[in-house]
Order: structure tokens, then sequence, then C-alpha cells
């Protein structure tokens, strides 16, 4: 009876050393960046946070665009790049409860049946030379106290790397709908400047009909039927190689939404409207949902909590281990009380002792790792603050550029007409209406272009901002 006290004394105890287990991970606290309180293009700002987990609900409906919207569906749906994201999310979360395991005693049990006979010529044998059968099972428990935080440290830092894993994956999905996003309004601005080639060959066709018809009067010299000709043959070609481009952004298409190049076929649709207005004050609390940024400082504390993990190297590691069950030669016998046999251990001390400064040195790169993950939070926060500014600037420019292009077009597009009467009065030579048509064809593609462009430009903001305003 006192013996029996005696171990349950000594396995109390341990066990309260175990749960009084000290934490040797410093202690956490995000780098402090200094941040503007206000970006410079417009609206009051304040310094953000991470706040990734944030709905940000469905940013592209306000391109008020169905098709656009069909595609973001089928990218979430199909997408090989965002589906590996989401496996990793998955396999961080078995890492994470692998690791949590460790908190916890592992049991097993185990069970033996042996028939076995020992020899009659060895010296001191007892009973030697007859056979037996030995029937056992036995319930093994294993622990290892957790003395200086190393289990519950790692248990934390793969949990810290769950998160990160989420936070990439949403940073995937919102690279994979701006990256649609993108090469959907390119390719619109692609069959706007097609569409316009197209009504400018039609034009340039009519030009064409009507000097052969002057020419045969005897109206115009030959030269501007020839002129005609060559204007009409340079549209043909500007407007064939532009195929080309619109068909690499249809393929590209197709690869996000997990489609194959050659089977998807998106019809042609002009470039309509204008890009939805940015509210005068963006506030800057919408940084604070870039995933990017959220997934950086998951990764610091990870690092941080490895940090204890490499500590807790330096000192000794203890593991207890108990075990007890039933052991008969008989079936029947199992279940007396004289078949009970239990164990108190193996009790296993790790404790090192010289190792040339290993420990020490791990401890030294594993604080380096950290501090590399500070410097790239603190890099990709100014990275945000420099997207912001970046497509705010970017929308104020453009938005000036078109209202100035398009005084440009009305321009040459007067211009188009008084050449053309000039002409046809006999004041000027064909080449000023040629000249004109050109120069009001440049100003038309140019304003698709600069349309095209405050498109991606909106979608630069979104992803800036982590998704939609």
């Amino acid at each position: 009876m006192k013996t029996n006290m005696m171990q349950k004394n000594l396995l109390a105890s341990v066990c309260m050393l175990g749960l009084m287990g000290c934490n040797l991970a410093p202690k956490y606290s995000k780098p402090q960046v200094d941040l503007p309180d206000k970006f410079a293009t417009s609206g009051p700002w304040r310094t953000a946070e991470p706040r990734d987990a944030e709905s940000r609900g469905n940013w592209w409906g306000l391109f008020g665009d169905s098709t656009l919207s069909n595609l973001m569906k089928q990218a979430e749906a199909g997408s090989p790049t965002l589906e590996i994201a989401v496996q990793r999310v998955v396999e961080a979360q078995a890492v994470a409860r692998a690791d949590r395991a460790g908190l916890f005693p592992s049991a097993g049990l185990a069970g033996t049946a042996q028939r076995s006979r020992g020899t009659e010529t060895l010296q001191y044998q007892f009973a030697g030379g007859r056979t037996r059968t030995t029937l056992r099972g036995v319930l093994d428990l294993d622990y290892e106290l957790d003395l200086w935080g190393r289990v519950k440290n790692q248990s934390q830092a793969s949990l810290a790397r769950v998160e990160r894993a989420e936070a990439d994956r949403r940073s995937v999905l919102l690279s994979l709908q701006g990256e649609l996003a993108m090469n959907y309004f390119a390719l619109r601005a692609q069959d706007a400047e097609i569409s316009l080639l197209k009504s400018t060959l039609a034009l340039r066709q009519r030009t064409l009909d009507l000097a052969t018809v002057r020419f045969k009067q005897g109206d115009i010299a030959q030269v501007d039927v020839a002129q005609a000709e060559t204007e009409l043959a340079a549209t043909q070609s500007e407007a064939i190689g532009l195929e080309k481009r619109r068909a690499e952004l249809e393929h590209a298409i197709a690869l996000l939404i997990g489609q194959t190049a050659s089977s998807y076929r998106l019809p042609a649709a002009d470039l309509k409207g204008s890009p939805p207005n940015v509210p005068s004050s963006v506030p800057s609390d919408l940084l604070e949902r870039r995933p990017d940024i959220a997934a950086a400082e998951r990764e610091m504390a990870a690092l941080n909590a490895e940090v204890g993990v490499a500590k807790a190297a330096l000192f000794p590691s203890v593991r207890i281990g108990m075990s007890g069950g039933r052991e008969s030669s008989f079936i029947g016998q199992l279940a007396r009380s004289a078949s009970r046999i239990w164990a108190m251990g193996p009790a296993a001390v790790d404790w090192p002792i010289f190792d040339a400064n290993k420990r020490a040195a791990d401890i030294d790169a594993q604080r380096a790792r950290y501090q590399q993950a500070a410097a790239s939070y603190r890099q990709t926060v100014l990275e945000a603050m420099r997207d912001v500014e970046d497509a705010l600037s970017g929308l104020s420019v453009l938005a000036r550029q078109r209202s100035a292009q398009e005084a440009t077009v009305s321009a040459a597009e007067r211009a188009v007409d008084l050449s053309q009467k000039r002409y046809d009065s006999g004041l000027v030579s064909f080449y000023e209406v040629i000249d004109a048509q050109r120069t009001l064809l440049r100003s038309q593609q140019e304003l698709t272009r600069i349309k095209g462009e405050q498109f991606l430009s909106a979608v630069l903001l979104v992803k800036a901002l982590g998704g939609g305003w």
C-alpha cells in the first residue's frame, strides 16, 4: 500500500511539472510600419491592419457585366491554380492536427499470442523443455512532458501556417479574379478596336469606289485611286493583326477558367460604358483585407513560435510511459485479477551536454528567419500602399486624358468632313482627305485604348484594396 501511494505521488508530481511547463518563445508583436495617414490622391485615410477574413462580395458586380460574372463563377469552380491553393490549406490543416496531437498522451493497444518451448540443456533453466502458451493484452500510454513549451510552440506555429495558407488561398483567388477581369476587358477593348477598323474599312471601301468612278469620269488623277487603295489595304492588314492579339487573350481566359484553349470561344462585344466611379474617399481600412499582408503577418507569428521550439532544444526532453493489461496461458484465466500486469516506464530523459554550439546556432538561424519575415511584412505593406497610389493616380489621369481625347476625336471628325468638302470642290488634293481620315482613325484608336486602360486601372485598384471598395 505504501509503495502504491509513493508511485501515485511520483506520477502526480511529474504531471504537475508538465502542466507548469514554461514557454521559451519570444513575446510576439507585429512590426510597426510608418505609414501616412492618407493617400496622396484624394480622400481621408487611416493606417491599416490585416482584416483579410472579411467578405469582399462579388466586386466584379461593380462593372455591371453579366458575361464577366459568369466567367468568375467558372474560374472559381474550374481553375487548377485555385485548386492547388485549396489543397495547400488542407495540407496545412492536417499538419496542424498532427502537431497538436503531441500535446496529449498517445495510447496503443497491443495483443500477442505465442506458443513456445524452452531448452532442456540450459544451466539453471527452470522447467526447461516444456511447451507453453502465452496470451497477452496490453494498453501502452506514452507522453512527452512539455516542460519548455516545445510541443505547444510547434502547434502554435502550425496553426499560424494554416492561417497563412488560407490567406494565400484568398490571395490566389483575388489574383485569379483580377487577372481574369483584366484579360476580359483587354479583349473587349480589342473587340472595340476591331469594330472600329471594320467601320473604317467600310468607309475606305466607299472612298475607293467613289475615287474609281471619278477617275473613270476624268475628274481626278489615277494617283488618288492608288492612295485610296493603299489606305484600304493598310487598314485591312491592321485589322487582321488585331485578330492574333484577340486570340491570345481568349486563350488566356480559357486557361484561367480551366478550359482548353482550342475549344473555348468568347463572342465579340464592344467595350461599353465606363468603369465604376471611385468614391471621393476610399477608406484606407480596405487595405486591411489584402490577403498578402495577412499571409506575411501569419508567417511572422509562425517563425516567432519556432524560435521557442529551437530554444527548447537546449533543455532536457522527458518522456514517460505506462502500460497495463492481462497475461495468461489460458483464455479463461485472463479475466482473473491474478492475470493483471502493469509497468511504469520507460522514463526517457534526453539532455544535450555538448554539441559544439549546434543548437545555439539553430536558435540564431531561427531568429534570422523571423527578422527576414518581419522585413518582408513591412515590404508587403509598403508595396500595398504603392499599388493603391498607382491605381488611384492612374484612374485620375486617365479620366482627364479621356476627356481630352474625346475632344480630339470630335475635332478630327470635323476635319474629315471639311477636307472632304474641300476636295469635292477641287480646292485640295485627295491626299488631304486621306490624311484627315488617318488622323481620325488614330485618334479613335487612342480613345478606345484609354477606355480600356480605365477598366484595367479600376481592376488594379480592386486588387490593391483587397477586393472592391
